[in-house]
């Protein structure tokens, strides 16, 4: 199956203006290729456990957008499905950035790879999130 052509700057614009709960946890998609996202957010007290480090549920949050997006690169809008998430490091420093790259692409689901940094590019976290196809993408 050939996947339609998408304008991803617009699509990234699109994404970057609209998504609230993406603008209200300050996340910022950086970089977008098919089957490919990027996005940074800064750290802040807000984000913090009581141990100082990144939230969990924040880096799931992370996990969960990127991956999502990624898989609605080639045009086709998403929900979440299930995800197997890895806390390798504890979350700190000025910001994260969250890479999520599309590894199998069906007919109803896609499987996203996972993996968040510190502004050391130090690994935090790998996740994979399997994403459910729910209709075309109008922009």
């Amino acid at each position: 199956m050939k996947a339609p052509e998408m304008d991803l700057e617009k699509f990234k614009d699109m994404v970057n203006a609209r998504e609230g709960y993406m603008r209200y946890n300050g996340i910022e998609v950086t970089k977008l290729a098919p089957g490919f996202c990027e996005a940074r957010a800064p750290m802040g007290p807000e984000k913090l456990n009581p141990h100082g480090m990144a939230h969990g549920g924040f880096l799931f949050t992370l996990c969960d957008s990127v991956a999502g997006i990624a898989a609605s690169t080639r045009g086709r809008n998403v929900v979440g499905r299930s995800a197997d998430i890895h806390y390798i490091h504890p979350g700190d420093g000025a910001y994260v950035t969250a890479r999520a790259t599309v590894v199998h692409e069906g007919l109803h689901m896609a499987l996203a790879d996972v993996k968040l940094y510190n502004d050391r590019e130090e690994l935090l976290v790998t996740a994979q999130v399997e994403m459910f196809f729910i209709g075309k993408i109008e922009m």
